[in-house]
């Protein structure tokens, strides 16, 4: 029943006896193995080897070796082989019995076992096994050299004693037993050390089991990761970090204002937000260069971090040259004063570079951080910095160099909430196309002059009406869009010239900006001489501000319109200082008196006075002359009689839609544009007002 091959044999090395396992590991026959010597049943070169074992056998001492299989059969297992002296009655050897197994997966536990010991031992990361009474069970090395003891000696010690009463109690307690319950528990905590230094250990618990599946312990990893912890910490220390000044940076502001939203909620603590523009700063930037801004951002920065010695104060670089003070605990006149003082400080302070002394002031807006009636939707981090933006830029826009505290129902915020409201719907529109062009007649009065329409555009709101030009003009002028809606017009207009009437010119107005722009003039251009037969149905009015702003820009733009067939018409005549000084500067073909100027021209003389000189100018010139705001016949007449060649007005035509809904295309390519006016102007009357409507 051995399952170790066994044979005896005498001192002639003569086999006697074997058993049955012997038999089956050489695969042979009891008779061909009994008589026969060892070196003849197992091989000369395993006889060579054994036979020392064999005669010290022999002698009467045994012995046990393993060893690697070396013949074909049992080649790459591992054998266990044993020789031991059997002695007779009298004490003497009278034969050597061998035994021999395969001890080959014996060998590979062993081998995976020290393995797995010696990786136990040698790794930095501390291991135990506590069981469920908090004792240990086992601890290797380096768990135990953190104690000061060997691995022995911390078997049988309970955990409390190790960790202390506190801190067993307090956390560690419940920790061990959510193992012993079966989760897995992972989490880190720091260790204090005597030098004043820490150190950072992540551990996780994971549930022991026996063979039969109980838990009986918890299986525990602690590993420093004291360089990843203050590795990252520093890490999303910089994160929060403006890299030019050292203050704190815009994740940092909108983090804490995450937190103090939350206090304003849930303790009724009021802080303050303060915004800060500098204005000036471009000033430093363009002349001195980007290492003076620098240097002037890092002055302000020091000036600033001088105020968070007081108590609930932080600062932060926003961006730019915009930053933030977030100030906790106090009403909206501390917020006030400390905006007030911000700004008085700035005023006197000097930033000298290369010689040359700099002068800055700040815009300051305040946003106050208050409870919410508990039926209010709850604030968020992006409304605070909308309010605290919107106050600044409404003390920039009233001179600068002040502070204001933003309340949403006055005037000024009600306009530019406004504001931002048609904003989006502006960009909604040129986005989507849904924008509509109309015209307007200009009539000949003069018997001989062609007839002109006006080319105007139009809003049309979310519920399908035409929306009122004025407020979505001045919106666009002031936020920079009017240069890529005169790139609309412009595209749209000429794309339907072939709609017009036989000797039927439109006109087209351009914003002061866009006439003084390089990038709008090569636009303008490439598009009339991609269709040159509609430029000959054409003219652009350019009003003298847009003269004024850039007066070589709009000379060439006049005279490269004018070579390519298009008529120019300068609009708002008479409404400047300067106007006829700059009928000596453009080749024009039209001059469209200001409203303001025809009136009430049919009982006013010195209105009739001045409409016949600029009439007389227009003859001396020889351009034609247009007058708008024609309401009435006798209007009409009046200016007939003083030779004004055309008429726009309610009484000659009122604005009828052209095209409707046009899409871009892709035809307007994106592009940060500047303000002015454009075709949203009437020309005359505001349909239903009977009035003026403003450009």
């Amino acid at each position: 029943m051995s399952r170790a091959g066994v044979f005896v044999c005498d001192r002639e090395y003569r086999i006697w006896d074997v058993d049955g396992t012997f038999l089956d590991m050489e695969e042979l026959p009891r008779s061909e193995v009994i008589g026969r010597t060892v070196a003849e049943v197992l091989g000369d070169e395993v006889f060579g080897l054994r036979r020392t074992n064999i005669d010290r056998a022999f002698a009467g001492i045994a012995s046990r070796l393993r060893t690697p299989g070396l013949r074909k059969r049992n080649r790459g297992r591992v054998l266990e082989v044993f020789f031991r002296p059997v002695f007779d009655a009298a004490g003497k050897v009278a034969c050597v019995a061998s035994t021999a197994r395969d001890v080959t997966q014996f060998e590979q536990l062993n081998e995976r076992l020290s393995l797995h010991e010696e990786i136990v031992r040698q790794t930095a990361d501390r291991i135990a096994l506590v069981g469920r009474d908090f004792v240990y069970r086992f601890a290797n090395a380096a768990n135990a050299a953190f104690y000061g003891m060997t691995p022995s000696e911390m078997v049988g010690v309970h955990v409390r004693d190790l960790i202390g009463g506190e801190r067993f109690d307090g956390r560690a307690r419940a920790r061990f037993e959510r193992c012993f319950a079966g989760e897995s528990v992972e989490y880190e905590y720091e260790v204090r050390q005597t030098a004043g230094k820490s150190i950072f250990v992540r551990i996780r618990m994971d549930p022991y089991r026996d063979r039969s599946g109980e838990i009986t312990g918890a299986l525990l990893v602690l590993r420093d990761v004291s360089a990843q912890t203050r590795l990252a910490r520093e890490l999303h220390r910089q994160a929060r970090e403006d890299v030019l000044t050292g203050l704190s940076n815009r994740l940092w502001l909108q983090e804490e204002l995450a937190n103090v939203l939350n206090r304003a909620d849930g303790s009724g603590e009021t802080s303050g937000l303060l915004t800060i523009d500098i204005d000036g700063f471009k000033l430093v930037n363009d002349v001195a260069g980007h290492t003076a801004g620098d240097a002037l951002l890092c002055q302000i920065a020091d000036m600033l971090r001088s105020f968070e010695a007081n108590e609930g104060v932080s600062c932060a670089r926003f961006g730019g040259d915009e930053f933030a003070v977030l100030v906790e605990g106090v009403g909206e006149r501390e917020a006030s004063a400390l905006a007030e003082s911000i700004v008085s400080t700035l005023d006197r302070m000097r930033f000298s570079w290369d010689g040359s002394i700099y002068r800055v002031s700040a815009s300051i807006g305040v946003a106050m951080i208050e409870p919410r009636p508990t039926t209010d939707l709850p604030r968020t981090i992006v409304e605070v910095l909308h309010q605290a933006d919107q106050a600044c830029l409404h003390a920039k826009e009233t001179g600068g160099a002040r502070a204001a505290v933003y309340r949403p129902d006055t005037a000024e915020m009600i306009a530019r909430r406004t504001d931002i409201g048609n904003i989006q719907l502006i960009r909604r529109s040129l986005e989507h196309g849904t924008l509509q062009l109309h015209t307007m007649p200009i009539a000949p009065i003069d018997g001989t002059s062609e007839p002109m329409r006006e080319v105007l555009l139009r809003f049309v709101g979310d519920d399908g009406r035409i929306l009122p030009p004025s407020s979505l003009i001045a919106t666009a002028e002031r936020h920079g869009l009017m240069q890529e809606i005169d790139r609309w017009v412009v595209s749209n207009a000429l794309a339907h010239v072939g709609t017009l009437a036989d000797g039927e010119r439109i006109t087209i107005n351009l914003s002061g900006l866009s006439v003084g722009d390089r990038d709008f003039k090569s636009f303008l251009l490439d598009a009339l001489d991609s269709a040159p037969q509609a430029a000959l149905h054409v003219s652009f009015e350019i009003t003298e501000t847009a003269a004024v702003r850039s007066m070589s820009t709009a000379q060439a733009l006049v005279f490269a319109l004018r070579q390519r067939g298009c008529g120019v018409i300068l609009d708002d005549f008479g409404s400047g200082l300067s106007s006829f000084a700059y009928l000596r500067q453009f080749p024009i073909d039209s001059l469209k008196i200001d409203g303001s100027i025809i009136g009430d021209v049919a009982h006013d003389k010195l209105q009739r006075t001045i409409v016949a000189g600029i009439v007389a100018v227009a003859r001396q010139i020889g351009v034609s002359v247009i007058a708008e705001y024609v309401e009435d016949a006798r209007t009409l007449e009046v200016l007939r009689e003083l030779g004004v060649t055309h008429a726009q007005g309610y009484h000659v035509g009122r604005p009828t839609l052209w095209v409707e809904g046009m899409d871009t295309g892709g035809e307007i390519p994106p592009r940060v544009v500047s303000s002015g006016s454009s075709g949203l102007a009437e020309g005359a009357g505001s349909e239903g007002s009977g009035s003026q409507a403003p450009r």
